[in-house]
C-alpha cells in the first residue's frame, strides 16, 4: 500500500507544484497582494517570501518530475521530501491564517478570489501525506496495470486536491446563500403574521 501512495505522490505532487507555477507566472503579482491582505508577514518580508515560494515550487516540481521521467529515484525522493516540508509548512500557514484572518485572500496559484479556508489547509497536508511516503517507500514496481493505476490514481488525486479549496467554498457559499434565503422568507411569513 506504501508503494501505491508513492506511486500517487510522485504523479500529484508535481502536477500540482508545476500548475500553481503556471498561476503564479500568469498573474505574477497576486501573491504578494494576498500576503499583505494575510496580514501575518513584516512588509519587508512580503516580496522576497512572494518570489521564493514559486521559485522553491519550480525548483521541487522540475526535480520531482524529472526524477520520475528519467527513473533518477534519489532525484524523485529528495524533492519529494523537501516538498512534504514545504506543504506541512503551506498546512500550518493556511490553519494560522484561516484562524486569525478568515476573510484574507489565498494567492495559492495565482488565485486571487478564493478565501484562505480549512480547505486550503486540508490541501497542502493531503499532499504532504503522499510526498512524504514516496520520500522513504520504494514506486510500485509491476506491471503495465499496476503502473496504469498508480498513474490513474495520481492524476485522479491531483485534480481532485487542486479543485477541493474552490469547490467547498463554492458549497458553503451555496449553502449560505440558501439559509439567507429562508431567513428572509421566515423573517417575511413572521411579519404576515403580526400585522393580520
Amino acid at each position: 500500500m506504501s508503494g501505491l501512495l508513492a506511486g500517487v505522490g510522485a504523479i500529484a505532487v508535481p502536477l500540482v507544484l508545476l500548475g500553481s507555477l503556471a498561476g503564479h507566472l500568469r498573474r505574477p503579482g497576486l501573491l504578494g497582494s494576498a500576503l499583505r491582505a494575510q496580514r501575518t508577514l513584516p512588509a519587508f518580508l512580503i516580496r522576497p517570501v512572494a518570489v521564493l515560494v514559486p521559485a522553491a515550487e519550480a525548483v521541487l516540481g522540475l526535480a520531482a518530475a524529472t526524477g520520475l521521467l528519467l527513473g533518477r529515484d534519489d532525484l524523485l525522493r529528495g524533492a519529494l521530501g523537501c516538498t512534504a516540508v514545504l506543504l506541512a509548512s503551506y498546512a500550518a500557514y493556511s490553519l494560522h491564517v484561516t484562524r486569525t484572518r478568515p476573510a484574507a485572500p489565498c494567492g495559492c496559484a495565482g488565485d486571487l478570489d478564493s478565501p484562505m479556508t480549512i480547505w486550503v489547509a486540508v490541501r497542502a497536508a493531503a499532499l504532504a501525506l503522499p510526498a512524504a511516503v514516496g520520500a522513504f517507500a520504494a514506486l510500485p514496481s509491476g506491471g503495465g496495470a499496476e503502473t496504469a493505476m498508480t498513474v490513474l490514481a495520481g492524476l485522479t488525486f491531483a485534480v481532485l486536491l487542486w479543485t477541493l479549496p474552490r469547490a467547498m467554498n463554492e458549497q458553503t457559499n451555496q449553502q449560505l446563500e440558501m439559509n439567507e434565503q429562508m431567513n428572509e422568507q421566515m423573517n417575511q411569513q413572521l411579519e404576515g403574521r403580526t400585522a393580520a
